[in-house]
């Protein structure tokens, strides 16, 4: 397990660049934190890292967003939404482990569907000042090697 701090939102898309530089298809990332914690912007700094040319924001109401853009597809899921209906039965499975990296906030309303083999990113508020961030990663199965790759 690493952990990162972040004092903004340029240091949070940087680690997401990082990342990015590492990512492979198949690539599942669970994105874990409060409202506000900075999974968006991490997102939106991986988005550009991979040559998405699309505007990156929350699919918040539309539960995912694909990007086809950059060098390879992104789905961005906000499960938000799943927390009374779950995930089960509703074509999700189809993005995950497959052609691109799929970044998933509120990962525990589609628990039944993640893959055992995923990196685990948890964004903390450490209340030292409005933007400063603690960021954990953790590199589950073959996801490791992702963890292991980030300096």
């Amino acid at each position: 397990m690493k952990k990162y701090e972040s004092k903004n939102a340029k240091e949070t898309q940087a680690l997401a660049e990082q990342i990015a530089n590492l990512a492979k298809p198949g690539l599942v990332i669970t994105l874990n934190g409060d409202l506000g914690a900075g999974k968006t912007t991490f997102t939106k700094g991986f988005a550009q890292a991979l040559g998405v040319e699309d505007r990156v924001k929350s699919p918040t109401f539309n539960i995912l967003n694909t990007y086809e853009s950059g060098r390879i597809p992104l789905y961005h899921f906000d499960a938000y939404r799943l927390e009374e209906s779950g995930a089960a039965d509703q074509g999700f499975e189809d993005y995950l482990g497959t052609d691109g990296v799929t970044l998933i906030e509120w990962p525990q309303f589609m628990a039944d569907l993640l893959p055992n083999d995923r990196l685990v990113m948890t964004f903390e508020r450490t209340g030292e000042s409005e933007s400063d961030r603690v960021i954990t990663i953790k590199g589950l199965g073959y996801a490791e090697s992702i963890e292991e790759g980030l300096s």
